[in-house]
């Protein structure tokens, strides 16, 4: 087997003290759950990070869309969210999950018969549900990797309030998503684990394609949406004067200053690197490539989406922008955001966005030293 060599530099417990060592590749199965792009993205960063290692995806949904780039991939039942008029959908979240929980064995039998063809060295896991049982049952190491568990993982500088919001989200988070061993946490504001010896958190992971883009002002602004259900927003938009670029309605003729834009990476980022500012949801991934490009940000979090709900409050909090949780916003809204755009961007000139570096040396290191592993 061929051996790279890799310098670690992480903390104490599962994260060890600075060494380095001679690191046979490994195969790696990682679950994701697949029901937005902003988990297949970040997912398909992490396996970009680690060069040479054999992966295999495991998820529903969206995870074909990560054979594209080269991965193999299975799709299996998904404990999806479902989203209306910019709100979660409780109702359909919960049959779907009902129907879902209902096969259970059977679907554990099906991942657990896939994986041990694979034969992994160690399992990631980015919230998703049934890959962390099946390698509990196997005896492999599992790790997850993702940004939802600072909330049952890390203490917060203060208390950003919704309580039924999070109780909704912590009480499933709790129950369905937390059987792994170790938890690497990506966060774009400093926070503090409850157990180090467990936990890690690194700065934001994004694309490394974002540093092939020059970030520049210019006059437009980019839309991002999780889920083509906020028509509201999009009536008030056409009230205003500026351009507008929007993502996540899928390509369709424009209407008025509305461009409405296919998903694409290059167009994408082309666009976030050189807009006035972002209009997003809440969601980890988009809030930290803009915060990258020094671009501030609105959002409009989805309702009950709590994860989003504390990515905005962040925002608002570390002065990077602002949220709201109106579901009919007025162009009154934006206007009074806009006369706040030079502090925003003096404030988001002052943090860090890009922790890829180190999430690649501690993955690299629980890799080396899981017990699966054995070098050859």
């Amino acid at each position: 087997m061929q051996r790279v060599a890799v310098t670690l530099k992480t903390g104490s417990g599962l994260f060890p003290n600075s060494f380095t060592k001679s690191c046979p590749l490994a195969r790696i199965a990682f679950g994701v759950m697949g029901d937005a792009m902003g988990h297949i993205t970040f997912s398909s960063i992490v396996a970009s990070l680690l060069p040479g290692h054999e992966f295999l995806f495991l998820g529903g949904d969206r995870v074909k869309l990560i054979s594209g780039l080269g991965y193999n991939t299975v799709e299996i039942p998904m404990l999806s969210t479902y989203y209306s008029n910019n709100r979660v959908d409780i109702k359909s979240t919960v049959l779907n999950a009902g129907r879902i929980l209902f096969r259970k064995k059977a679907v554990l039998q099906h991942v657990e018969g896939v994986m041990k063809d694979f034969s992994p060295d160690i399992v990631f896991s980015n919230y998703e549900y049934f890959t962390p049982l099946v390698a509990k049952r196997l005896g492999i190491r599992c790790v997850s990797v993702d940004n939802q568990h600072s909330l049952t993982r890390c203490d917060w500088p203060v208390n950003p309030g919704g309580l039924i919001s999070r109780m909704l989200l912590v009480a499933p988070m709790e129950l369905l998503y937390s059987n792994a061993d170790s938890y690497i946490i990506t966060s774009f504001f400093d926070l503090r684990p409850r157990d180090p010896e467990k936990v890690a958190v690194v700065p934001s992971v994004l694309r490394p394609v974002v540093e092939n883009y020059n970030s520049r002002v210019g006059d437009h602004v980019v839309v991002y949406q999780t889920s083509p259900t906020f028509i509201p927003l999009l009536e008030t938009l056409k009230k205003m004067s500026r351009p507008f670029r929007i993502y996540g309605f899928g390509a369709r003729p424009a209407e008025k200053n509305l461009e409405f834009k296919a998903n694409s990476t290059e167009d994408f980022l082309e666009d976030l690197s050189s807009c006035h500012y972002a209009i997003v949801n809440g969601g980890h991934n988009v809030i930290s490539e803009s915060l990258y490009y020094g671009k501030p940000v609105l959002c409009f979090p989805i309702h009950l989406a709590y994860e989003q709900y504390l990515n905005a409050f962040m925002v608002r909090y570390l002065g990077y922008g602002d949220y709201s949780t109106s579901r009919n916003p007025g162009p009154v809204l934006f206007s009074e955001f806009e006369t706040k755009l030079d502090f925003f961007r003096s404030r988001v000139s002052s943090g860090t966005f890009l922790g890829n570096g180190l999430l690649a040396e501690k993955l690299e290191s629980l890799i080396a030293s899981s017990p699966s592993h054995k070098p050859s």
